[in-house]
């Protein structure tokens, strides 16, 4: 392997990190996606999803999680097994702001009034000590 400068590794890193976080949040947006974290061993690279709703994360007997892991192996060039996804639920969604926000927008689009919408996703928050 060559060497690689550590500025070019901080930005190949970032890349990596925002167009995993694009894919994440396009494939996984109505199961209450709540951001990745990713973490690189000498062995491989573990990427935590944690979302609201795991379960619709893992699908069913866990077809959609192992289906999401080929397709990030195959986009991002990871060799076989080199790459891991795990679900991880967010331990309290009304203090998570991209999982507020997703529900706003999934209320807006549902034809909710603005305001009610609105106020219903600061009542959620409220309520969780924020």
């Amino acid at each position: 392997m060559s060497q690689i400068s550590k500025k070019r590794k901080f930005v190949a890193d970032g890349l990596f990190y925002a167009e995993l976080n694009e894919l994440l949040t396009r494939e996984l947006a109505e199961d209450g996606y709540a951001g990745v974290e990713v973490r690189v061993t000498p062995l491989r690279t573990e990427v935590i999803i944690r979302a609201t709703r795991t379960q619709n994360v893992l699908g069913e007997k866990g077809q959609r999680i192992r289906e999401l892991t080929s397709v990030v192996q195959k986009r991002f060039h990871f060799q076989d097994g080199a790459v891991e996804l795990y679900a991880e639920r967010v331990a309290n969604r009304g203090l998570c702001s991209q999982a507020q926000a997703e529900s706003l927008k999934y209320k807006l689009l549902g034809g909710l009034a603005v305001r009610r919408a609105g106020y219903g996703v600061v009542r959620v928050v409220m309520g969780s000590g924020a």
